[in-house]
């Protein structure tokens, strides 16, 4: 009886020493309520699903707000300035900027380097693009991988040519070339790190191809066509083929240029924003 009391009394007290650990306790419940809704508002975002994105940026906002997520606050903050200011709604893409800076200021100013990254987007959207070059150029150490120097190099162009419309010219050269191969190679053989720089270059080759009346354009097309409908972008697939309709009117394939301008109307129309 009294071994019987003994192991009664040693099994208590190693229950009670199981709840007893040397970490603190951190909930974390909220945290990943905000970061869900964020994720699947950047996915909108990208599909140009705009009315979406911002719904859902705003209720990653809430559980940011309720969890005190810093950082997340700030790329939200910036993320539906830039979907604003794509809308064309330059007031509230503004406002949600401004109250991005008074974030940074006054509680993580270590976090400007990034921050100053996702401004230029919004600037080159609301046709500041002498102040986004300027942001780009006062922040290239920000770019240190091949990808991230090929995107920041690419958005410099960009950039430069709206600024100075008048002396710009959209000739190839071989590193145009070799940059979309590169990243297209890195995303077949998963390893691309992000999928929104072979977007942007992508569409960029694509239109600059076009321009050009360059033959290339067929694979390059080919290539973002299956890379879209991979990510099942449907946004972005009419667009290539908006692209592609133009390419072929130029070079006088009117059937062609029919075919695909019929092609991205048709996706258009089913897209729900």
């Amino acid at each position: 009886m009294k071994h019987s009391i003994v192991i009664t009394i040693l099994l208590i007290f190693l229950v009670a020493c199981s709840h007893v650990t040397n970490e603190k306790k951190v909930n974390n419940e909220v945290n990943k309520l905000a970061l869900t809704w964020y994720q699947l508002a950047e996915k909108n975002r990208v599909n140009h699903e705009f009315s979406k994105a911002l719904k859902h940026y705003e209720l990653s906002y809430e559980f940011a707000l309720k969890r005190n997520n810093l950082r997340l606050q700030l790329f939200i903050l910036a993320r539906q300035a830039s979907v604003f200011s794509q809308l064309g709604k330059k007031a509230q893409s503004l406002v949600k900027l401004s109250s991005a800076k008074e974030l940074l200021a006054h509680e993580i100013p270590e976090t400007s380097e990034e921050f100053n990254i996702l401004q230029i987007t919004v600037l080159k959207h609301l046709g500041q693009h002498e102040e986004a070059l300027e942001l780009l150029n006062s922040n290239k150490t920000f770019f240190k991988t091949e990808e991230q120097k090929i995107y920041a190099n690419w958005l410099q162009q960009e950039l430069e040519t709206e600024a100075d419309k008048q002396n710009s010219n959209s000739d190839l050269s071989s590193n145009l070339d070799n940059d979309f191969n590169f990243l297209y190679t890195l995303y077949e053989e998963n390893k691309l790190a992000n999928l929104e720089i072979l977007t942007y270059v992508g569409i960029r080759y694509l239109k600059l191809l076009s321009d050009n009346q360059k033959p290339e354009l067929q694979a390059a097309l080919r290539d973002m066509l299956r890379f879209f409908s991979e990510q099942e972008n449907g946004a972005k697939t009419a667009q290539c083929y908006k692209i592609a309709a133009n390419y072929y009117g130029s070079v006088g394939a009117s059937d062609k240029a029919n075919y695909f301008s019929k092609k991205a109307k048709e996706i258009e129309a089913y897209l729900i924003n």
